[in-house]
Protein backbone atom coordinates (compact mmCIF):
# COMPACT_ATOMS: atom_id res chain seq x y z
CA UNK A 1 0.00 0.00 0.00
CA UNK A 2 2.99 2.12 0.63
CA UNK A 3 4.49 1.61 -2.60
CA UNK A 4 1.13 2.46 -4.46
CA UNK A 5 0.52 5.62 -2.27
CA UNK A 6 4.20 6.67 -3.36
CA UNK A 7 3.54 5.88 -7.34
CA UNK A 8 0.45 7.82 -6.98
CA UNK A 9 2.09 10.81 -5.79
CA UNK A 10 4.69 11.03 -9.06
CA UNK A 11 3.77 13.60 -11.60
CA UNK A 12 2.89 12.21 -14.70
CA UNK A 13 3.64 15.08 -16.72
CA UNK A 14 7.08 15.45 -15.68
CA UNK A 15 8.25 11.85 -17.03
CA UNK A 16 10.41 11.10 -19.74
CA UNK A 17 11.03 7.84 -21.42
CA UNK A 18 14.45 7.82 -19.11
CA UNK A 19 11.87 6.63 -16.74
CA UNK A 20 11.10 2.99 -16.29
CA UNK A 21 7.32 3.59 -15.05
CA UNK A 22 6.96 6.10 -18.59
CA UNK A 23 8.62 2.86 -20.82
CA UNK A 24 7.66 0.21 -19.22
CA UNK A 25 11.27 -0.50 -19.63
CA UNK A 26 14.42 -1.12 -16.94
CA UNK A 27 17.39 0.04 -18.77
CA UNK A 28 20.85 -1.60 -16.45
CA UNK A 29 21.88 2.06 -16.79
CA UNK A 30 19.41 3.15 -14.91
CA UNK A 31 19.00 5.49 -11.75
CA UNK A 32 16.64 2.33 -10.83
CA UNK A 33 18.92 -0.41 -11.18
CA UNK A 34 22.18 1.85 -10.43
CA UNK A 35 20.83 2.55 -6.95
CA UNK A 36 20.30 -1.42 -6.06
CA UNK A 37 21.97 -2.73 -3.10
CA UNK A 38 25.31 -5.17 -4.63
CA UNK A 39 23.60 -8.52 -4.80
CA UNK A 40 20.21 -7.22 -6.06
CA UNK A 41 22.10 -5.62 -8.96
CA UNK A 42 23.89 -8.35 -9.73
CA UNK A 43 21.21 -10.81 -10.14
CA UNK A 44 19.55 -8.16 -12.27
CA UNK A 45 22.59 -8.37 -14.38
CA UNK A 46 22.61 -12.09 -14.13
CA UNK A 47 21.56 -12.76 -17.28
CA UNK A 48 24.23 -10.44 -19.47
CA UNK A 49 26.84 -13.13 -17.33
CA UNK A 50 25.07 -15.64 -19.03
CA UNK A 51 25.25 -14.22 -22.51
CA UNK A 52 28.68 -13.42 -22.58
CA UNK A 53 31.48 -15.75 -23.56
CA UNK A 54 35.06 -15.64 -23.65
CA UNK A 55 36.83 -15.26 -26.84
CA UNK A 56 39.31 -18.61 -27.48
CA UNK A 57 42.62 -18.51 -27.71
CA UNK A 58 42.40 -19.70 -31.38
CA UNK A 59 40.11 -16.60 -32.71
CA UNK A 60 42.10 -14.29 -30.76
CA UNK A 61 44.96 -15.79 -32.75
CA UNK A 62 43.33 -15.48 -36.19
CA UNK A 63 42.83 -12.17 -35.56
CA UNK A 64 46.34 -10.90 -34.77
CA UNK A 65 48.03 -13.00 -37.66
CA UNK A 66 45.00 -10.70 -40.18
CA UNK A 67 46.31 -7.53 -38.32
CA UNK A 68 49.89 -8.48 -38.77
CA UNK A 69 49.29 -9.39 -42.69
CA UNK A 70 47.76 -5.90 -43.16
CA UNK A 71 50.95 -3.82 -41.55
CA UNK A 72 54.48 -3.63 -42.36
CA UNK A 73 56.86 -3.52 -39.39
CA UNK A 74 58.95 -0.43 -40.12
CA UNK A 75 61.77 -0.19 -36.79
CA UNK A 76 60.92 -1.92 -33.10
CA UNK A 77 57.48 -0.39 -32.41
CA UNK A 78 56.77 1.20 -35.80
CA UNK A 79 54.01 -0.08 -38.16
CA UNK A 80 52.63 1.23 -41.77
CA UNK A 81 49.21 -0.30 -43.01
CA UNK A 82 49.14 -1.63 -45.98
CA UNK A 83 46.75 -0.57 -49.06
CA UNK A 84 43.99 -3.35 -47.70
CA UNK A 85 42.95 -0.76 -44.73
CA UNK A 86 43.80 2.33 -46.84
CA UNK A 87 40.13 3.18 -48.03
CA UNK A 88 39.96 6.65 -49.46
CA UNK A 89 36.04 6.61 -48.86
CA UNK A 90 36.81 6.21 -45.28
CA UNK A 91 40.28 8.55 -44.58
CA UNK A 92 39.95 10.85 -42.12
CA UNK A 93 39.03 13.88 -44.99
CA UNK A 94 36.44 11.97 -46.38
CA UNK A 95 34.91 10.73 -43.53
CA UNK A 96 33.63 13.78 -42.24
CA UNK A 97 31.66 14.04 -45.23
CA UNK A 98 30.19 10.82 -45.83
CA UNK A 99 26.62 10.38 -45.44
CA UNK A 100 24.51 7.47 -43.33
CA UNK A 101 23.64 5.46 -46.38
CA UNK A 102 26.87 5.36 -47.86
CA UNK A 103 28.46 4.16 -44.29
CA UNK A 104 25.58 2.09 -43.66
CA UNK A 105 26.20 0.29 -47.28
CA UNK A 106 29.97 0.07 -47.79
CA UNK A 107 30.94 -1.02 -44.24
CA UNK A 108 27.80 -1.89 -41.83
CA UNK A 109 25.64 -3.90 -44.00
CA UNK A 110 28.55 -6.21 -45.31
CA UNK A 111 29.77 -7.00 -42.22
CA UNK A 112 26.24 -7.89 -40.60
CA UNK A 113 26.36 -10.63 -43.60
CA UNK A 114 29.28 -11.42 -42.98
CA UNK A 115 29.24 -12.64 -39.52
CA UNK A 116 25.61 -14.16 -40.15
CA UNK A 117 27.03 -16.17 -42.91
CA UNK A 118 26.05 -19.65 -42.80
CA UNK A 119 23.72 -19.50 -40.47
CA UNK A 120 21.32 -23.32 -41.50
CA UNK A 121 18.36 -21.44 -42.03
CA UNK A 122 17.99 -21.17 -45.81
CA UNK A 123 15.34 -18.88 -47.45
CA UNK A 124 13.45 -18.35 -44.27
CA UNK A 125 15.36 -15.16 -43.04
CA UNK A 126 16.94 -12.93 -44.41
CA UNK A 127 18.53 -9.09 -43.58
CA UNK A 128 16.30 -6.07 -44.17
CA UNK A 129 18.00 -2.57 -45.36
CA UNK A 130 16.49 0.38 -47.43
CA UNK A 131 14.74 1.15 -43.68
CA UNK A 132 11.54 -0.70 -44.76
CA UNK A 133 8.79 -0.47 -42.58
CA UNK A 134 8.67 -2.51 -39.30
CA UNK A 135 5.91 -5.29 -39.04
CA UNK A 136 6.20 -4.95 -35.34
CA UNK A 137 5.88 -1.76 -34.94
CA UNK A 138 3.11 -1.71 -37.06
CA UNK A 139 1.23 -3.92 -35.53
CA UNK A 140 1.41 -2.15 -32.10
CA UNK A 141 1.46 1.42 -33.30
CA UNK A 142 -0.38 1.74 -36.35
CA UNK A 143 2.34 3.62 -38.32
CA UNK A 144 5.62 1.17 -37.85
CA UNK A 145 8.98 2.57 -37.74
CA UNK A 146 11.87 2.35 -40.37
CA UNK A 147 14.76 0.83 -38.57
CA UNK A 148 17.93 1.02 -40.85
CA UNK A 149 18.70 -2.30 -40.83
CA UNK A 150 16.16 -5.55 -39.70
CA UNK A 151 17.30 -9.43 -38.88
CA UNK A 152 14.06 -11.23 -40.29
CA UNK A 153 12.79 -14.85 -39.72
CA UNK A 154 10.05 -16.66 -41.18
CA UNK A 155 8.03 -19.12 -38.20
CA UNK A 156 4.78 -21.13 -38.27
CA UNK A 157 3.85 -18.49 -41.34
CA UNK A 158 4.84 -15.36 -39.32
CA UNK A 159 7.77 -12.88 -39.78
CA UNK A 160 9.64 -12.40 -36.49
CA UNK A 161 11.86 -9.34 -36.56
CA UNK A 162 14.71 -10.43 -33.81
CA UNK A 163 17.34 -7.66 -34.53
CA UNK A 164 17.20 -4.14 -35.35
CA UNK A 165 19.95 -1.93 -36.11
CA UNK A 166 20.36 2.15 -36.24
CA UNK A 167 23.02 2.99 -37.74
CA UNK A 168 24.56 6.91 -37.95
CA UNK A 169 27.35 8.27 -40.37
CA UNK A 170 30.79 7.79 -39.29
CA UNK A 171 30.89 11.45 -37.76
CA UNK A 172 28.04 12.57 -35.58
CA UNK A 173 26.42 14.20 -33.27
CA UNK A 174 25.78 13.96 -29.54
CA UNK A 175 21.74 14.44 -30.21
CA UNK A 176 21.79 11.68 -32.74
CA UNK A 177 23.68 8.77 -30.50
CA UNK A 178 21.03 9.57 -27.47
CA UNK A 179 18.11 9.81 -30.11
CA UNK A 180 19.43 6.55 -32.04
CA UNK A 181 19.80 5.01 -28.73
CA UNK A 182 16.07 5.20 -27.68
CA UNK A 183 14.74 4.29 -31.26
CA UNK A 184 16.78 1.04 -30.72
CA UNK A 185 15.44 -0.01 -27.26
CA UNK A 186 11.53 1.50 -28.82
CA UNK A 187 12.18 -0.88 -31.37
CA UNK A 188 12.77 -4.02 -30.09
CA UNK A 189 10.40 -3.45 -27.31
CA UNK A 190 7.79 -3.36 -30.04
CA UNK A 191 9.61 -6.49 -31.12
CA UNK A 192 9.27 -8.48 -28.06
CA UNK A 193 5.47 -7.45 -27.96
CA UNK A 194 4.51 -8.97 -31.40
CA UNK A 195 6.62 -12.15 -31.42
CA UNK A 196 4.92 -13.09 -27.72
CA UNK A 197 1.66 -12.45 -29.26
CA UNK A 198 2.54 -15.80 -31.59
CA UNK A 199 4.86 -17.87 -29.49
CA UNK A 200 5.84 -17.91 -26.35
CA UNK A 201 10.07 -18.24 -25.55
CA UNK A 202 11.73 -18.94 -22.67
CA UNK A 203 11.39 -15.66 -20.15
CA UNK A 204 15.03 -14.55 -18.75
CA UNK A 205 16.63 -16.21 -22.00
CA UNK A 206 15.03 -14.89 -25.16
CA UNK A 207 15.67 -11.23 -26.28
CA UNK A 208 15.75 -9.32 -29.08
CA UNK A 209 18.80 -7.80 -30.25
CA UNK A 210 19.09 -4.03 -30.59
CA UNK A 211 22.51 -2.79 -32.11
CA UNK A 212 22.90 1.15 -32.29
CA UNK A 213 26.32 2.17 -34.28
CA UNK A 214 27.05 5.61 -33.27
CA UNK A 215 29.95 7.04 -35.29
CA UNK A 216 32.95 4.63 -35.59
CA UNK A 217 31.12 2.41 -32.39
CA UNK A 218 29.29 -0.84 -32.50
CA UNK A 219 27.02 -1.23 -29.18
CA UNK A 220 25.42 -4.48 -28.55
CA UNK A 221 22.29 -4.41 -26.32
CA UNK A 222 19.92 -6.92 -25.94
CA UNK A 223 15.77 -6.83 -24.50
CA UNK A 224 14.08 -9.58 -22.61
CA UNK A 225 10.79 -10.39 -20.84
CA UNK A 226 11.72 -11.40 -17.23
CA UNK A 227 9.86 -14.40 -15.31
CA UNK A 228 7.30 -11.48 -13.29
CA UNK A 229 6.98 -10.13 -16.91
CA UNK A 230 9.38 -6.87 -17.30
CA UNK A 231 11.07 -6.16 -19.73
CA UNK A 232 14.76 -5.50 -19.31
CA UNK A 233 17.26 -3.51 -21.72
CA UNK A 234 21.01 -4.92 -21.48
CA UNK A 235 24.34 -3.04 -22.82
CA UNK A 236 26.35 -6.11 -23.61
CA UNK A 237 29.24 -4.66 -25.22
CA UNK A 238 30.90 -2.06 -27.27
CA UNK A 239 33.74 -2.19 -29.52
CA UNK A 240 35.30 0.17 -31.82
CA UNK A 241 34.56 -0.56 -35.64
CA UNK A 242 38.02 -0.65 -37.33
CA UNK A 243 36.66 1.29 -40.75
CA UNK A 244 40.53 3.75 -40.00
CA UNK A 245 43.88 2.92 -38.92
CA UNK A 246 43.11 0.62 -35.30
CA UNK A 247 45.11 -1.27 -33.24
CA UNK A 248 45.51 -4.87 -32.57
CA UNK A 249 43.26 -4.87 -29.30
CA UNK A 250 40.21 -2.97 -31.47
CA UNK A 251 40.32 -5.78 -33.82
CA UNK A 252 40.39 -8.29 -31.63
CA UNK A 253 37.87 -6.50 -29.53
CA UNK A 254 35.40 -5.61 -32.46
CA UNK A 255 35.64 -9.54 -33.75
CA UNK A 256 34.77 -10.56 -30.08
CA UNK A 257 31.50 -8.45 -30.18
CA UNK A 258 30.54 -9.82 -33.72
CA UNK A 259 30.86 -13.67 -32.46
CA UNK A 260 29.04 -12.48 -29.39
CA UNK A 261 25.98 -11.00 -31.67
CA UNK A 262 26.18 -14.27 -33.68
CA UNK A 263 26.12 -16.57 -30.75
CA UNK A 264 23.15 -14.71 -29.17
CA UNK A 265 20.69 -14.70 -32.66
CA UNK A 266 21.53 -18.39 -32.93
CA UNK A 267 20.41 -18.89 -29.07
CA UNK A 268 17.25 -16.82 -29.88
CA UNK A 269 16.36 -18.20 -32.81
CA UNK A 270 16.36 -21.49 -30.95
CA UNK A 271 14.37 -20.48 -28.04
CA UNK A 272 11.86 -18.90 -30.60
CA UNK A 273 11.51 -22.73 -32.73
CA UNK A 274 10.95 -24.72 -29.63
CA UNK A 275 8.98 -21.92 -27.82
CA UNK A 276 5.19 -22.51 -27.05
CA UNK A 277 2.56 -21.62 -29.55
CA UNK A 278 0.09 -18.91 -27.38
CA UNK A 279 -3.67 -19.87 -27.38
CA UNK A 280 -4.73 -16.66 -30.16
CA UNK A 281 -2.02 -18.49 -32.41
CA UNK A 282 -3.35 -22.07 -32.32
CA UNK A 283 -6.89 -20.54 -32.72
CA UNK A 284 -5.79 -18.86 -35.50
CA UNK A 285 -4.31 -21.67 -37.29
CA UNK A 286 -7.25 -23.97 -36.49
CA UNK A 287 -9.69 -21.59 -38.75
CA UNK A 288 -11.15 -22.10 -42.37
CA UNK A 289 -11.31 -18.65 -42.97
CA UNK A 290 -9.56 -17.49 -45.87
CA UNK A 291 -7.43 -14.43 -45.30
CA UNK A 292 -5.36 -11.96 -47.81
CA UNK A 293 -1.51 -12.35 -46.49
CA UNK A 294 0.05 -9.21 -46.09
CA UNK A 295 2.71 -7.65 -48.28
CA UNK A 296 5.04 -6.53 -46.12
CA UNK A 297 7.51 -8.69 -47.29
CA UNK A 298 7.97 -10.12 -50.81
Amino acid sequence: MEYNSDVDKIPVQELTWKDPLASQVIKDNSNLVQKLPGNLRRAFMKPVKLMKSALTSEVEDICKRVWRKNFIRCGRDSWYFRRYWNNPALSYEVAKTLNEGTYQFTVIVLTIRAILKNLPLGSSSFISTSERQSIASADRRGVGRRPDIMFVIKHLDVFFELMYIECSRLFCTEQKKVDDDIKVWRECNDGMYYTRKTVNPDKDQFGIIGVQIAGDTLHLNVLIRDKTNVYRYYHIQSAKIPVQFSDEGDVIKFVETLLLLRNILITNISLLCHGTITSSQRLKEGSTTVTTPRDDYP
